[in-house]
Order: structure tokens, then sequence, then C-alpha cells
């Protein structure tokens, strides 16, 4: 596609003002009229089609040119003047207007007219009378739609002066500026010039020429910076601007005088109590009117009678004075007089010093504070206006009972210190470390001494410590730590203390320095430290240095010390162990590092309440047999290793107890055999319990009886048989054994009848008719029986109050009751004897018909049949730990009788007690009792270790039996009946021991 743009049928360019784009634009300079406007055309063509062309006009248009014009010169006002302005150039329609100053030509205000011709292109601007108002610059403007054109000229109408501000007579203060307007205005501007008349006459007058004192302004106006009484008179002002006669005019200048002092600032000094006189003398015109100020407060005398004021005549003026009686420190101040009249005012100021002595210094401080020098500091007080010379610093110690003060002496070198007054510190030297001092200073000047300002209390520091430790001693704990000891200085004073301790320590022979560590200060008399990570087997030297707040004292002397080559053992871990009644095997383990090896091993024992006992084991040994312990007896063990560096720590403490338990009581049947008097007594009815019976203590009493009759309390078991003689027919009787052995005592109780000599057996008390006595057994009855009610409540809480606390109930012990219709009679038995043994047993009142076996189960070893066996005999009971005090005081127990029964075994930790024998006719026997044992025993359920078990409950059998005396079973029945109970002890040892091996592995 082509473009070609084309004027008068000729291709475009044609001249260098124009030129054509790629893109089909024509751009055309400087256009020209009558040159470059016409007909254009643009033709475009596209491939072989056919051109396609647009034919467009341009036509050029010219804004108004205007001529130069302007007004004649030497205009003057009154005169007349005309100018025409032409438009040379310019398409039509052009319009013409006037402009004066750039606003619109107003014809009315200026008296002008305005004639238009030449249609327009000519217009002539006449005015008939010149005057001031037409001084200024006129413009002629042409305008048509392309433009504008303008051109602009001055007209100037010269004017004569004329007074724009009238000079006029003017009053001045003198000491003021004052001015005097003079202002002219015309064309050109008028020029000012100011004359003083000489003489009174005003015939001559003198130019003014500007200067400090008097200048002319810009404006015309005569300016007086400060005027004086000279420069009253008259002035003439002259305007003139070369046109016409110019103006001048006459005025006077009239000059009053306001308050003057001759001095503005004086200075009195005064001492205190003296009479002072402030003297103000003003010069001006009068009359005149004074105040008086002190600091700016009007002085009133009817308030303050110190001051009075007093007026006086003066040449030129007035006068006054202000009296101070007796000055005071008050009056220190600034006094103003002010003079005043109908002109003006003037102040004189007075600064009145009062002197006196100064105050006493405020505010010492202590600063820099050492333990025999301290820097004060203080404000310099008020000197009472007169320059301090000196001041004196006072001090005394604390402990100065008399509170007197000294003065400050320099005792490095004898004299007084002078301390300048112009100084407000100072070091004090030479004091006492650890001492509280109190500081006080004073001044003066001339006029005299202050009083001593407040005390301000300092305690100076205390200082290092000067002595070293003493037995400094360093012992080997291990191979890797020491144990350092000493003890703090010996002499000591009240100026330093000892805070702590520094432990240094370092190789010996090294050059490097020594590695400390911090210990704090103890109340005891050996100080210890135990530095730790250290080198095996080396040698090290130790020093102790004290020190305090302020640093440290004086080291001690060297220690050496070696480190072992081997630390101590380590702790035993005991494995297991096996008893037996006499012996006890123990076997341990211990971790044997080549830097701990083990020597040997000490192994402590002890029974309860006795000492320890210490066994050395050489070598590497790790069991060892205890031989020759007593039966049934609770040890505790422990062990401890040791080498050449020492012992190591014990390991856990065991308790162990050895095989056997306390006797057991046997059954009536085979403990008794009677006749009519005498009582034959078993002695080897009795079952060891696994450990030999040492004595036994019989004791007997008939019923009805308050006091047992001792048989005797050191029956050997190998008496075998025990014979009591002497007994009544027909009488019922209780008979109580103890049996003791190493394990413990066993006491038994039981009640038998002799025979009657018809060969029958006595009723039983119950029976036996008493009117007399029906009374009595009903209170017997009565009384025991609230009293176990109350007992049973209190009991009861208790017991609640303990089984929060505990995990295992204690059951209380529960007695039969019989279903015989007899009355219940209660007996009081006195049941007390001492054994001069190591293991005293004590016995209490027990139920009757019940005998405690430790390690007993009745459901495990009962045998079937053998609760329906018949058996003739007495109720029994066996106790286990108690103490019997001689003489034998009397001792109550409840009980019912009974007739020939069997005693019951009861084992701690069981539920259930095992009944050898049975009984035709029964009777329960109930008594309120506490028990405790002298032996722990151990249940077929617990450790072989354990320390302690539950104390047995006593549950009664609740199944009566009714027997007869010709039902006793046969001596091989009896034999069969103890074989059996030997078999259940037999087998309940036996599973215990099994238990106690299945533990320790």
């Amino acid at each position: 596609m082509s473009q070609y743009p084309f004027a008068d049928g000729r291709q475009l360019p044609i001249n260098q003002r124009q030129r054509v784009f790629a893109n089909g634009t024509l751009h055309i300079t400087e256009m020209q009229p009558g040159v470059d406007d016409g007909l254009y055309s643009c033709e475009v063509t596209y491939g072989k089609g056919m051109p396609v062309s647009k034919t467009f006009s341009i036509v050029i248009r010219t804004e108004p040119h205007v001529s130069n014009f302007s007004f004649p010169n030497n205009l003057h006002e009154g005169m007349r003047t005309a100018v025409t302005c032409i438009v040379l150039a310019g398409d039509p329609p052009i319009t013409t207007r006037w402009l004066k100053d750039g606003l619109p030509l107003n014809e009315e205000d200026l008296d002008a007219s305005i004639l238009y011709a030449g249609n327009g292109y000519v217009s002539t601007l006449t005015i008939n009378v010149l005057a001031y108002k037409h001084n200024g610059n006129y413009t002629c403007l042409a305008a048509n739609d392309v433009g504008t054109g303008s051109f602009s000229t001055r007209l100037t109408v010269k004017v004569p002066p004329r007074w724009l501000l009238e000079p006029r007579d003017t009053s001045a203060i003198a000491g003021r500026s004052a001015r005097i307007d003079c202002q002219a205005d015309g064309v050109p501007q008028p020029h000012v010039r100011w004359k003083m008349s000489i003489n009174s006459q005003l015939e001559e007058f003198k130019t003014i020429v500007s200067s400090s004192h008097v200048h002319i302004l810009v404006n015309g106006s005569l300016n007086f910076r400060s005027v004086e009484t000279s420069d009253e008179g008259s002035y003439l002002c002259e305007a003139n601007n070369g046109v016409g006669a110019g103006l001048s005019t006459v005025v006077r200048l009239t000059v009053h005088s306001a308050p003057k002092f001759d001095s503005k600032f004086t200075i009195l000094t005064s001492r205190r109590g003296e009479k002072v006189v402030l003297n103000c003398d003003s010069y001006g015109d009068t009359p005149m009117t004074f105040t008086w100020r002190k600091n700016g407060i009007i002085i009133d005398p009817v308030s303050n009678p110190r001051y009075s004021q007093q007026s006086e005549s003066v040449h030129g003026g007035e006068g006054t004075k202000l009296v101070i009686e007796k000055a005071e420190r008050e009056d220190s101040a600034s006094f103003t007089c002010t003079a005043m009249n109908d002109f003006g005012e003037d102040s004189m100021n007075f600064q009145l010093t009062v002197q006196d002595v100064p105050d006493a210094p405020q505010n010492v401080e202590v600063h820099d504070v050492g333990s025999r020098s301290v820097r004060l500091t203080w404000n310099r007080p008020f000197d009472g206006n007169s320059p301090i010379i000196r001041y004196t610093v006072a001090w005394r110690r604390n402990d100065v009972l008399s509170r007197t003060f000294n003065l400050l002496t320099d005792k490095s070198t004898g004299g007084p210190i002078p301390i300048a007054g112009d100084e407000t510190t100072i070091i004090i030297r030479g004091l006492d470390p650890k001492t509280r001092y109190f500081f006080r200073v004073k001044c003066e000047n001339v006029l005299g001494d202050s009083q001593y300002g407040a005390e301000v209390a300092v305690t100076t520091l205390e200082e290092p410590p000067r002595e070293p430790p003493v037995s400094v001693k360093a012992i080997p704990l291990s191979s890797r730590s020491v144990n350092v000891t000493w003890q703090r200085p010996i002499r000591s004073d009240a100026t330093s203390s000892v805070d702590g301790f520094y432990v240094g320590i370092k190789s010996k022979g090294s050059l490097e320095p020594y590695t400390f560590k911090s210990v704090v200060l103890t109340e005891e008399l050996i100080q210890r430290f135990e530095i730790r990570n250290l080198n095996r087997f080396t040698e090290y030297t130790v020093v102790v240095q004290p020190f305090n707040s302020r640093g440290a004292g004086p080291p001690s002397e060297e220690i050496e010390v070696r480190t072992l080559e081997f630390d101590s053992p380590g702790t035993p871990a005991i494995k297991s162990y096996y008893t037996t009644s006499k012996t006890i095997k123990m076997s341990w383990e211990i971790n044997v590092t080549p830097d701990a090896p083990v020597t040997g091993h000490y192994l402590y024992n002890r029974m309860e309440g006795s000492t320890w006992q210490e066994i050395r084991l050489k070598g590497e040994n790790k069991e060892y047999l205890l031989q020759d312990l007593q039966c049934g007896t609770k040890y505790y063990c422990y062990i401890v290793a040791f080498n050449s560096a020492g012992r190591g720590n014990k390991s856990e403490t065991i308790s162990v107890k050895t095989d056997g338990n306390a006797p057991i009581a046997p059954d009536k049947r085979f403990l008794l055999s009677l006749n009519y008097t005498t009582l034959l007594i078993n002695l080897n009815s009795w079952h060891n319990g696994g450990c030999p019976i040492r004595f036994f203590v019989i004791q007997y009493k008939a019923n009805g009886q308050q006091d047992w009759t001792l048989v005797s309390n050191n029956i050997i078991p190998e008496q075998q048989n025990i014979t009591v003689m002497d007994l009544i027919p027909g009488t019922w009787y209780s008979l109580l054994m103890t049996a003791r052995n190493d394990a413990g005592s066993t006491d038994a109780e039981y009640v038998f009848a002799t025979m009657t000599t018809s060969g029958e057996y006595p009723p039983r008390p119950s029976e036996v008719s008493d009117i007399g006595g029906s009374f009595y057994r009903h209170l017997l009855i009565t009384v025991p029986v609230v009293s176990s009610a109350v007992v049973l409540i209190v009991v009861l809480c208790v017991v609640c109050l303990i089984t929060r606390r505990r995990t295992s109930v204690r059951r209380t012990l529960s007695s039969d009751v019989a279903e015989s219709n007899d009355p219940v009679k209660p007996e009081s038995m006195p049941l007390s004897s001492t054994y001069e043994t190591g293991q005293e047993p004590a016995y209490f009142p027990a139920p009757y018909a019940a005998s405690r076996v430790p390690g007993y189960n009745r459901e495990s070893c009962v045998h079937p049949g053998m609760g329906n066996q018949q058996n003739m005999g007495t109720f029994g009971s066996s106790r286990s730990g108690y103490t019997y005090d001689i003489p034998y005081p009397p001792r109550k127990m409840d009980k019912s009788e009974a007739n020939y029964e069997s005693p019951i075994l009861y084992f701690p930790g069981y539920a259930k007690g095992a009944e050898l024998g049975n009984h035709q006719r029964i009777s329960s026997y109930e008594a309120s009792r506490k028990r405790k044992s002298s032996l722990s025993w151990r249940g077929l359920d617990e450790s072989p270790s354990s320390g302690e078990s539950d104390d047995g409950r006593v549950i009664h059998s609740r199944e009566e039996r009714i027997v007869k005396e010709e039902s006793r079973e046969s001596e091989t029945e009896c034999d069969r009946i103890w074989k059996s109970l030997e078999e259940c002890k037999y087998e309940a040892n036996k599973r215990w021991a099994e238990h106690a091996v299945s533990i320790l592995s």
C-alpha cells in the first residue's frame, strides 16, 4: 500500500518546509498566507487495485498588528493631549479598545473621549484637561478570532507639590522619641527639607542635617531619637519638585521633662541590726509622686513598721528616702524607687546586702569509703553575704560514750588540716577499719562561726583477713577426690571478718597457678571441703586462703597430698539367705572393678535390743554362715566391703528370723492327771515350737480365791512330771502354766475339778444354790456386763479411727456363748510373776479355753472327724509373751464356768483355731483381754525376712459339746491326735521354708 499527498496536481513535498511521513502524514512548518493555502489531496494505492484519493483545502488567517504611538513630553496640569492607535494588519473582523494601567479605560472618570474610523482600524484617544489622575500607562488593544495585538505608552502630567500630611505643632517628652510629620505629593515627587529657627523672631532658619539624634525620614517626617530640652523651638518644612512655587510651613516643638534619676542603680551593704537609709532624688517636671518596692512588691509602712518613708525637696525636682531601723537578713533584697509625673516615670534600684554569720553546711555526704579513709562532701551554705573563710570538720566514734567531738587532725603530719573556704570536699585518713564514725561540719566568715550541720554516719570498710587458716590437712578420699580440713585464723579482731575460704590445688611441682574453689564459712569449728575430679595416684599441693567482702587474706602453708591408687569398694547387694534354728547363711554380690578392688568384707549383725557385732571376712568370699544364734529370734544384718582405700557404703539392712516358735500348749487331757487330792502335770506334753523349752512357771488357785499359789517359777523340762498335792477333794481349780524358750513364751490356763470322796465330780459353781448369795451373784453379773459394754463402745470408736489409716483390720476377741441357762459367775484372778531371764514374759488375763499358737492354721491342719471327738477335761488357754510381776497383784477375769473342755490353738494370721478334743458338757468363759507377743511369727504367706506379722485373732468355736467324764479318749487316741498336730506343724514349717526360698530366688 502506498500513500501520496498532492497540491495543485503536484506531488509533495515541493520545498524544505514540507515533509511527508511514511504513514501519509504531511507536516508544513512556518505556514505563509498566499503560499501555503489552497487545495490538497491524498492518494492511496493498494497492490494493483484502483487508487483512492481525498481532497481538502487549507485557509491561513493572521492576527491584528498595532502601530506604535506616544504622548507628547512636558505636559503640565490643565493642558490637553491626544493619541491615535492604527491596526496595521489582521483579518477582519477586528475589535479595538483602550486600557489604563491594565484596566479598561473609563471615559467619564478621566474626562476623555475615543473616536473610531476606517472600519475600526483607527482609534483616537483625546483628553481635554490634563490632571494628576491622568498619569499612567495607556494601552491600545486590537483582537480578532485568531489573536490579539497591542501597544502601550506612558502619559506623564507634571503637578506642583501638595500636602499629604501638613506639619503641626508638637509636644514631646525629654528622653523619649518624637516625630513631626511633613509629607507632600506631586509629579515629579517633591523633595522635603527641614530647617530650625535660630532666633525667636523666625527670621533665620538653619537647615537640619540628619544625625544620630535627629534625621529626616524617607516620607519627609522629622524624627527625634531622644528628645532633649535643647530641641525645643520652631521648625520649617519645605516641599518643592520644580513645578510651581512649592510648599512650606512653620511649626513649634515643645519639650516636657519626665522624672529622671542621675543614678539608676546603687549597691548598699549593712550588718544585721544596723540602721539603713535609702535616698531617692528625682529631676523633672513637678509635682511628682514616689513609690517604694521590695523585690517588686510595694512596701506598706503601715503593715511593716520597720520601714518608713520621708519626702524632701531638691533643685529641679523632688526627693524621698526609705529608712530601715534594724536591718535583718530578709532585708537583703532589691529595693526600687519609682517617681511619676504627668509626663512619665522613672525608677532607681537599690541592692541592699545585709551581712550575717553563715548558715551551717548542709547535705554532708560520704563518698569513697575505705577501711581507713573516707571522703566528705557538702553543699556550700548561705555565706551570710560575706565570703566563707574556712570550714571545720568534727568527728566522733560510735563507741565514745561521752558523745563529744574532736577536731580533725592529720595523724600523718600531726597538725590541723586547713580547709579553705572555697573547698567543699576533704579526704579524712587515719581512721580505724570497720568502725562507725559520725561527722559534722561548720563554717565561718568575718562576722563569726555558723552552727554545726547535721551529723552524717558512716562505717569504714573492713580489711581483708590478716591471718591464714590453721591446722590445714588434706586426706585422700578416693583415687579422684581429696578432703581438705582447716580451722579459721586464730588471731582475729573486729576490724576484719572471714566470709569464706578459697581452696586452691595444683599438681606438685607444676608451674601452673592454683585452681581455686570458694567455700562458704560454716558455724563448725573445723571447716571442710572435698576436691573432686583429680588424677589417680597423683601428688598435689593444697593451700587455703580466707576472704571476705574486701578481698582475700594470706594463704596457708602448702600441704602435700596424694590421691589413692584405688577407690573404695562399691555397695554389696544381699542376694539370698537361709536359716535354721541356730544359723543364718547369707550370700551377696558386689561389683568389682580394677579401680575399686575388694580386699574383704565386714558383716554386721545384731538381735533386737542389742548392739552390732562385727565380723571381718578376708578375701573375695561372698557368703557366710552365722552360727550359735538364738532360736526363733529376729536378727538384723548388713555388709560393708573394704580395701586399701577404706570402706565402701553399707548394704541394705535386712531382718532375718531364725527357725523356731514359742512353745505350744498341749490339750489338758495330755497335760493333767488327777485324783482326789493330787494333780500330776506332764511337762513332756508341751511342744517346744522348734526351740528347746528353758523353763516352766506353774501356778494354781481354788475357785473363789483371789491369790494364785506359785508351785515354781523355774521348772526345767528335764523334770518331766510335776506333782501338786494337798488339793481339796471335790473342788474346782484353775491352773496357769507358762513355758519359755528363745522364741518367746506361751502361757495356758486350765480349769479342772478334783473328785469327791465318793468318786464323783462336784457340781459346777453356777449350780450351787445360795439364797444369801443370790443378790451378790446378780451384782457380779450386772457390773461386769455394764462395764464391758462401756469398754466395748470405747474400743469400737478407737478401732474405727485406726481402720481409716490401716489396710488391715484387727479383729477383737469374740467369745463363745453357751446354751446353758445357768447364770454366769465372774471371778477375780490375780495373775503375775517375774522371771529372771533375758526376755521377760508378761502374763495378762486371757479367755479360758483359748490358746494361741503361732504358725498353726486350723483350716489346713484339722483332720476329718477331729471336731466330733469327745474328751473329758476342762477349758484351757495358752498365751505367748506375758510378764507376771511378783508379788501377785489381784486381777479380775470375767468367765463362765464349764466342765471338761479342751483348749483351742490359734495361730497369728489365720482366721480359725485348731480344736483339740471335744467334750460332753461345755459352757463358755468370757474375758476382755489385750495381748502383745514378745516375738513376731511368720505365717505361711509371709516373706521369711518379714520383721513382724499381724496379731492372731482369737475366734471361739460356736459349736457346743456336752461331754461326760466316762467319755474320755483312750491314750492311744490321744497319741494319735497329738501326732496329727505335730504333722500339721511340720507341714506348716515346710511350706513356710519353701515359700521363703521362692521369694529369695
